[in-house]
């Protein structure tokens, strides 16, 4: 190890830098080695590894190998568990077992028992070659330095810089928010080599020597191999290589096989079945391909390992670099290499191996028409999609590809090819592998079970129209079983619930759920009760929707799903509604569900902005900025950031609206419906705000014509409708102000008993008629409202209607207790703009003297949650444990404390505790 670091001098004091820093300020670093193969990247990791266990760091190392790509997790967790103690219990490990069909909490999980080691002392975790690391242990490398960046954990990766993918590699572990320092190895010079060539040899290297030398291009291991071929040659005189001598060929594979390649020796070939079958490999599977008894392979085996091309591990052989590897491999003619994968997936599977571990080489080694190798590939598939649906999508669409059109095999693994797709959420690829396939005239039925198969995923994005032309078309077909055809008339009526005919989506959810009783098929009756209660929640029937909900709750168990969560917030239902989502977050992220988390997420933050609750609604949102990205899921980013620019016009700065407004514009997409219609509302109170009431009237004009207009076009609720005759009276649109109090009056003819409805009409009312005593009304009716924001906007338009109408004390009073609301929950933009008609009516108060704002950096700027959070976290909790005890999920913990970082100048948890300490 030491000969081959000879001229790496500054790259090891870079990386012993990235130690020492780490462990002195406790927050994480991330170090990047590159270079191309055989330039010593594997033997510097090892330099600093063995640096970083004798400065008292706890290290794991992990190497990706070629065919182990399918294998989820497998570089990282050879890390995790490769220190010694591992990095990861025992019992550690046995908890990820079930949660690897959910990228994000295994992720999560795997961060909480890192935090908690690193507690004890500096960590370092390295991937050796990580240009072939597994989908999942990318996913992971890129997750896990963000979310561990408060603890002393340094990640080191190497990756080959001649890799096709290596960029792509890089890009994929490139953390967000954390410094990146990078060492890109090169060449050694004419004096390293020098050195090295002097190490090995004892003495100076002659010039003859020094100018094969100059042949190797500097290639650390080329060197290494040229010395090891001079010595073992005898080629020496002096120092020198005999003037006789033929010299040492530049190419490895012409040294290697000059080396092993004699009449006496077979290591040669046997290196180049070795070289099948991995950079690891067992002599009796080599044996196999060879179709020889293990006990003629073991002359040969051991002249390799005397050669230093292999190293006997005991149950297995590893190849002592990639390069011999790659060597002998390359060696093979492209037609032997496919032969023997294909006789290596064979031997695999007749020995009792799984078809995830013979379907790399069938990948490598299947041609086209073989049946028995996409059954096998489909097997291996199946058995990886649950963890990782990414790479279920490559076994399965080679699986695909090698069937010939007209094979009935290719119609069922083209099935599963739409689903594997589905389940990798790659919706719009599923979408193409079905067309393409219903252009094969499969039969009917299977025709209806590849439409019917879209329609979640359809429905997920919005593509209300789509699922609807799709499953309409399919239910004109003959001969449709009778469960196919129950479940595609209710997602038929689930198509209908989002459109601007809720009515119609009533009457075939009716129908459907009648059909699907008369078949017994409860998957269909689901879709028919969510579709009724979709509608109804379009419609603005909240109490028919929950019951809906209910009932599909009733069939399948477990927690509230969104639907039911948003009826019970619709129906003011506040803290019903909040105990519901607690429940199915912690249901999520104990048993699964990743992609429900930024829905209720959402919901969560949005019942916390309607409650007041600035700071929480404010955190939720930043969560879900980053779960969106994480997940690379855009709808709910859209949502988040259209939140944030709402809760940044209240605290009145509106540039920074502004930008959040435009993050959300950059990350809608046009053909995802639900993902364009959020922001709309926001945009427009922003347009307002900045002057333009007439341009936010222009954006809502359409939304208001019925309660599914104002769903389809805002995604807003019937609490916002007095805003809206706020913006289009400002903006001198008395047509839009008169339909939407009227709408505003059909949501509380349709919720009576929902006092933020009612309120909401007597408002909008109000409003447009600028009747005062129904404004008094309003605000009476809003009394038992849950959310603050609406009783707060109704009190302000009383108490400024009532100084117009010539009550100035009364008017002031109410405009004063509305000031103490606003100011109290840190809408200092709306205080701002109460204080301004407080003194334009000639009143005047000393506390307004203390409407500043929070200070943006240092201890006073922490809210009151951040507070808590910073305490626990010097206390020495967990981001897991604080999350329990705050009531709150591990991501929102971990939103709090980047927040709280940023505001106190502080990267680490030990940094922060010492801020915390010196406050108490």
């Amino acid at each position: 190890m030491q000969t081959l670091l000879r001229g790496r001098s500054a790259e090891v004091d870079t990386a012993l830098r990235v130690l020492r820093e780490t462990a002195a300020t406790g927050r994480s670093s991330v170090l990047v080695v590159s270079g191309e193969a055989g330039l010593g990247k594997t033997a510097l990791l090892e330099a600093v590894v063995e640096q970083a266990e004798r400065s008292g760091f706890a290290a794991g190392v992990g190497k990706a190998e070629e065919l182990d790509q399918i294998s989820p997790m497998a570089s990282l967790l050879l890390a995790l568990r490769g220190s010694r103690p591992p990095l990861l219990s025992e019992s550690d490990l046995a908890d990820l077992g079930p949660l690897f069909d959910q990228q994000l909490w295994l992720v999560d999980r795997i961060a909480g028992s890192l935090e908690e080691r690193a507690q004890s002392g500096p960590v370092l975790i390295a991937v050796d070659d990580v240009q072939w690391a597994d989908p999942l242990t990318l996913f992971a490398l890129r997750l896990l330095p963000s979310r561990l960046s408060g603890s002393p954990i340094v990640w080191l990766v190497t990756a080959r810089s001649d890799a096709p993918t290596t960029s792509t590699e890089l890009a994929e572990v490139a953390p967000r928010d954390l410094p990146v320092q990078s060492i890109a190895l090169g060449p050694l010079g004419p004096t390293a080599m020098k050195e090295v060539a002097a190490d090995r040899l004892g003495r100076q290297p002659g010039p003859r020597l020094q100018r094969l030398l100059g042949g190797t291009a500097g290639n650390p291991f080329l060197v290494t191999e040229l010395l090891e071929g001079v010595l073992g040659e005898e080629m020496l005189e002096g120092g020198d290589v005999s003037p006789s001598g033929s010299g040492i060929p530049g190419r490895l594979r012409t040294v290697l096989r000059r080396r092993l390649s004699g009449p006496q020796r077979n290591v040669w070939s046997l290196l180049q079945v070795g070289s099948v079958l991995g950079g690891t490999f067992s002599i009796d599977d080599a044996a196999a391909l060879r179709r020889e008894p293990v006990t003629d392979l073991l002359p040969g085996l051991e002249d390799a390992v005397r050669e230093g091309m292999l190293v006997d591990a005991g149950l297995h052989l590893t190849f002592r670099h990639d390069l011999i590897r790659e060597a002998a491999y390359d060696d093979l003619p492209p037609s032997t290499r496919r032969v023997l994968h294909r006789a290596a997936a064979v031997h695999l599977l007749d020995t009792g191996r799984s078809a995830v571990d013979a379907a790399p080489h069938l990948l490598a080694g299947a041609a086209a028409g073989d049946r028995e190798a996409a059954d096998v590939l489909r097997r291996a598939a199946a058995e990886v999609v649950p963890r990782t649906p990414t790479t279920a999508v490559s076994l399965i669409t080679h699986a695909y590809n090698l069937l010939p059109q007209g094979d009935p095999l290719r119609l069922e693994v083209g099935q599963d090819v739409v689903e594997t797709f589905v389940r990798a959420r790659r919706v719009q690829d599923a979408i193409y592998a079905a067309d393409e396939l219903l252009q094969t005239s499969p039969d009917t039925e299977t025709v209806a079970r590849i439409n019917a198969r879209l329609a979640r995923p359809l429905w997920d994005l919005g593509l209300d129209d789509q699922l609807l032309g799709r499953v309409t078309e399919a239910l004109e077909l003959d001969g449709i079983s009778a469960p196919v055809r129950a479940r595609l008339v209710a997602q038929r009526a689930l198509a209908l619930a989002r459109t601007i005919d809720p009515e119609a989506a009533t009457r075939a959810g009716g129908v459907a759920l009648a059909e699907a009783d008369q078949v017994g098929d409860q998957d269909a009756r689901t879709i028919a009760l969510r579709a009724l209660g979709h509608a109804a929640a379009t419609d603005g029937w909240y109490a028919r929707a929950l019951e809906c909900f209910r009932q599909v709750r009733e069939i399948h168990g477990g927690p509230a799903q969104a639907g039911e969560l948003v009826a019970l917030a619709s129906l003011d239902r506040y803290d019903e509604a909040c105990s519901g989502l607690a429940q199915s977050r912690r249901e999520a992220e104990e048993h699964g569900g990743t992609w429900e988390v930024p829905a209720f997420g959402w919901l969560e933050a949005a019942i916390e902005l309607a409650a007041g609750r600035l700071e929480e609604a404010e955190a939720g949102s930043l969560t879900i900025v980053r779960l969106a990205e994480d997940l690379q899921e855009y709808g709910y980013r859209v949502q988040a950031y259209s939140l944030l620019g709402r809760i940044a016009q209240l605290r009145g700065d509106l540039r920074q609206a502004g930008e959040y407004l435009n993050e959300a514009s950059r990350w809608t997409r046009s053909e995802v419906r639900l993902a364009s219609a959020q922001g709309a509302l926001a945009r427009a109170q922003l347009l307002d705000a900045e002057g333009d009431s007439a341009a936010g009237a222009r954006l809502l004009g359409s939304a208001v014509d019925s309660p599914a207009a104002l769903a389809r076009h805002t995604d807003a609720g019937y609490a916002e409708l007095p805003a809206v005759v706020r913006i289009a009276l400002r903006g001198q649109d008395t047509d839009l102000a008169e339909r939407a109090a009227r709408l505003a009056q059909l949501y509380a003819d349709r919720n009576p008993d929902v006092a933020t409805a009612v309120g909401a009409a007597s408002h909008a009312r109000a409003l447009l008629d600028d009747d005062a005593d129904l404004l008094g009304e309003a605000v009476a009716a809003l009394r038992t409202s849950p959310r603050l924001l609406s009783r707060a906007s109704a009190a302000e338009d009383y108490g400024r209607v009532l100084v117009g109408h010539q009550r100035r004390e009364e008017g002031i009073a109410e405009l004063d207790r509305v000031w103490d609301t606003y100011a109290a929950i840190g809408a200092a933009g709306e205080a701002r703009r109460v204080q301004r008609r407080l003194q334009a009516a000639g009143a005047r108060r000393r506390r307004w003297m203390a409407t500043t704002r929070r200070p943006r950096s240092g201890w006073a700027a922490l809210t009151a949650t951040e507070r808590r959070v910073a305490q626990l976290v010097a206390e020495g909790r967990t981001n897991r444990a604080a999350a329990e005890t705050l009531f709150l999920s591990p991501n929102t913990v971990g939103t709090h404390l980047r927040s709280i970082f940023a505001k106190l100048g502080v990267n680490s948890r030990v940094q922060l505790t010492r801020v915390v300490l010196d406050h108490r």
